[in-house]
């Protein structure tokens, strides 16, 4: 049972990656499966999309821009899908695109959700960002370590290229621990049982199993093939950083 839960799982994965990059056929089913209930899916009235490959920073991002704020602000993100990013840059919106190093952010996957392959999980890396890599003009790229140490240099670069005002987070202490990993630890209790392996944020009791499977994606030959494509994706986006 468990084989034929991860083959159905892994199928709705690919259709979806496959879906992703195409924002007609991608937006229409997402309504249709959510209805009028579609905050994350960018819109014309939409402020700004933060999206990025899972395990990215998506979730301290767009928690702490919205702690920042004095105002309520649309925000498309956590679909981690391209046509988030291709939707917003023909309606000209601000986008924060998320980036972290391959190798981090595929184990870092592989840990929160279990059924997901290595080899999928490269593959999609890749593909994400190659796809957006052709609209590289229209974002703002946000590395792991920037937005998780010292987002308002972000932020800051959002509002030089788009012309707006956000508010740019403090990375105080305080802000961290009150404001943004309250509010993480608070979500995870909602959407995820308050499971150690699924909250967004640093974790020790998952070091050992990420260290674990940086280790396979580094030393399997097919792998390591695949992870060395997606070094190369990452180093060309953030070679030109902005």
């Amino acid at each position: 049972m468990q084989v034929i839960e991860r083959n159905m799982y892994m199928a709705k994965e690919q259709a979806r990656l496959r879906v992703g990059k195409h924002p007609f056929l991608y937006c229409s089913l997402y309504r249709l499966w959510r209805g009028n209930d579609a905050p994350r899916l960018v819109n014309q009235s939409t402020q700004i999309v933060i999206e990025g490959f899972p395990r990215s920073g998506n979730t301290f991002a767009v928690t702490a821009f919205r702690q920042a704020q004095d105002e309520d602000v649309r925000i498309a993100h956590h679909l981690h899908v391209p046509t988030q990013v291709i939707r917003a840059a023909h309606l000209q919106i601000p986008i924060l695109v998320l980036i972290r190093e391959p190798a981090d952010a595929v184990s870092s996957l592989m840990v929160r959700e279990p059924r997901i392959t290595a080899r999928y999980a490269l593959n999609y890396y890749i593909s994400f960002y190659r796809t957006v890599a052709k609209y590289r003009s229209a974002y703002v790229l946000g590395t792991f370590d920037e937005v998780t140490n010292n987002y308002g240099i972000t932020i800051g670069r959002i509002n030089a290229k788009f012309g707006t005002h956000f508010s740019v987070f403090e990375h105080t202490d305080a802000n961290l621990r009150a404001a943004v990993f309250a509010r993480i630890e608070k979500l995870n209790m909602i959407n995820d049982g308050g499971s150690e392996n699924r909250v967004a944020r640093p974790s020790a009791a998952r070091t050992g199993l990420k260290n674990t499977l940086r280790e396979t994606l580094e030393t399997r030959k097919k792998l390591r093939t695949l992870l060395l494509e997606a070094e190369a994706v990452h180093h060309d986006l953030t070679i030109t950083h902005g």
